[in-house]
């Protein structure tokens, strides 16, 4: 029986979801050999409006490219905390920045909060944070290996080798806080 695991990623825009999505499907299929979908639906407005990224890995084959039942659930904005909270499953892990969401709700799933936006400004870039989500996902589903995440970051940003080690490093911070809870 193949694995798969249903991802929602969500915010709004400007938080580097649709990227965070390419990066875990492009992990997937090229440097693992996995099979994955990416939906992805925002406002037109290029910042500030609710946005979603629906991300499917599977060891075998995907019969629909948009999350029926997901696994995890990623929001880094209130408006995408309330929009999935409730609805959670037993199974599905909701992770949710603390930093910028202070009004959660009870829910059938597991919840973690991680101060992610907090993590990206000690960085010293605000525009990683969907990079750390991305290293906490990874560690509580055990989808993907480390080094193929950090390949499809190289590959994402080889036009701008400045900020591959610093992703790089989102990444890790990421993957080492969702140890912790």
């Amino acid at each position: 029986m193949s694995k798969t695991c249903q991802i929602i990623l969500s915010g709004v825009g400007g938080q580097g979801l649709v990227s965070s999505g390419t990066i875990l499907g492009e992990s997937a299929t090229i440097y693992e050999g996995k099979n994955a979908t990416l939906v992805s639906s925002y406002g037109v407005e290029t910042r500030g409006t609710f946005t979603k990224s629906d991300v499917i890995i599977s060891d075998g084959d995907i019969s629909y490219p948009e999350v029926s039942k997901p696994d995890i659930v990623l929001a880094l904005a209130q408006v995408a905390y309330d929009k999935y909270a409730a609805d959670l499953s037993e199974d599905a892990v909701l992770i949710y920045d603390n930093s910028l969401i202070s009004d959660t709700k009870e829910s059938k799933g597991k919840q973690f909060g991680y101060p992610i936006n907090d993590m990206a400004l000690k960085l010293g870039n605000i525009a990683v944070a969907n990079i750390i989500a991305v290293g906490i996902i990874i560690q509580k589903t055990g989808i993907l290996k480390e080094e193929s995440v950090i390949e499809a970051i190289k590959d994402k940003f080889a036009h701008k080798p400045k900020v591959i080690d610093l992703n790089i490093e989102a990444l890790r911070k990421g993957i080492e806080i969702g140890m912790e809870v």
